[in-house]
């Protein structure tokens, strides 16, 4: 009898025991579950990417205005160190975080163009070329009588400013027909919104007699047809 007794007194012990130990179990493990680091995920390692960032020439930026879509767009940091704003001008942004970037072109915009106005400014390539990315330049556009028409992206060289004749030789040169001496850039005015004519003497940019107008992101070069005889 004494023997069935103990029997009985050592189940029940080891069951409330065994159903002691479990729970401890699952609260431990759940405990040590929040506690596990999370695993860092592509938009942290973004901001960290952006918080280091700043300009450098050749650098495409785009640039949003809340309170006036005209002034959003892709803009590239020019060798000058400024990148160019329509009706607003030159904003100078080099070597600058983008907090710095959106404060310079927020007080450009407020001081005669808006009111009010909310910046928002974000990377979009480096103008450093490392052979996955393309280099940084102008985006032009040629017409008439050259060897590639339509809008052509003109790589920076260095420091150096995209020049017209640059232009035209990196897409190709002119064709058999081209009036040199009477080609014309296309310019918007940055006051009227218009565009602007300036003529380009590209014979006697080649014979070293004339200035090779600097280009500006935008500008339209046309190469008119040459009359035979004149």
């Amino acid at each position: 009898m004494c023997s069935i007794v103990s029997r009985k007194v050592l189940v029940a012990l080891f069951s409330t025991l065994v159903g002691a130990s479990f729970p401890s179990c699952r609260t431990q493990s759940s405990t040590s579950d929040t506690f596990l680091p999370e695993a860092p995920t592509e938009q942290s390692d973004s901001r960290g990417a952006r918080q280091g960032y700043t300009t450098a020439v050749g650098d495409s930026l785009d640039i949003f205005v809340r309170e006036d879509s005209s002034f959003d767009g892709h803009y590239i940091v020019r060798p000058s160190g400024d990148i160019i704003l329509p009706k607003a001008g030159r904003v100078f942004v080099l070597n600058m975080t983008l907090s710095e970037v959106e404060a310079a072109v927020k007080k450009v915009l407020e001081g005669d163009q808006l009111t009010k106005a909310t910046v928002i400014a974000d990377p979009v390539r480096r103008g450093a070329g490392d052979g996955k990315t393309v280099l940084a330049g102008l985006t032009v556009y040629l017409s008439g009588n050259v060897m590639q028409r339509g809008r052509v992206v003109v790589p920076f060289i260095g420091n150096a400013q995209v020049t017209a004749f640059q232009a035209i030789t990196d897409a190709g040169g002119f064709s058999a027909f081209a009036n040199k001496r009477k080609s014309y850039l296309l310019r918007r005015d940055s006051a009227s919104g218009r565009p602007k004519r300036v003529s380009v003497d590209f014979a006697a940019i080649e014979r070293g007699e004339a200035p090779d107008p600097v280009l500006m992101d935008g500008d339209t070069i046309v190469v008119p047809q040459k009359i035979i005889g004149f």
